[in-house]
């Protein structure tokens, strides 16, 4: 029997315990929230507020965090210098990327006008109709078949160059 009021009485004592790490959430008639250990006062919507404890982590990532929080102190906020140091890095980034993108917009539009020039070049040579060519004296020459022929080879190779 004694035995059975000893074990009540510690359960009792528990719940005691439990009820007084309560916290509650007390929101007023103006709409102002408070949190407290003690009950709402009468006129307060209130609400009992769970806390509950996440589990640890692996011994792993502690020792990771705890590097990674040292880290954190060491360095601490940046400094005016160092801010300024980083905006100077983005802006020099940037402005390689903007170079970049008006190199490769040249490019692209060089390799469009040789592609289109190859093009007429070979459709021009397939024709059939006669192609002059200037020497180096500038004395204008008709080209034979086998020129053509030859030429024909150079302009679907740069066509193929071009036109990718």
């Amino acid at each position: 029997m004694i035995m059975f009021r000893v074990l009540a009485l510690c359960v009792l004592w528990a719940f005691a315990i439990a009820a007084q790490a309560q916290v509650h959430k007390c929101i007023d008639a103006s709409g102002k929230t408070t949190y407290s250990q003690s009950p709402c006062p009468a006129g307060t919507k209130s609400g009992a507020v769970s806390r509950t404890v996440p589990p640890a982590p692996p011994p792993s990532a502690q020792a990771a965090g705890k590097g990674a929080a040292k880290d954190a102190k060491a360095s601490g906020p940046k400094t005016a210098a160092e801010l300024e140091q980083e905006f100077r890095k983005r802006k020099q980034e940037q402005e390689k990327a903007t170079e970049k993108d008006a190199q490769e917009r040249a490019n692209a539009k060089t390799r469009e006008t040789n592609c289109r020039n190859a093009r007429l070049h070979v459709a021009a040579l397939d024709s059939g109709a006669p192609l002059a060519r200037i020497d180096a004296r500038g004395n204008r020459s008709i080209i034979d078949e086998s020129q053509r022929k030859q030429e024909r080879v150079y302009a679907r190779k740069a066509v193929e160059e071009w036109c990718k």
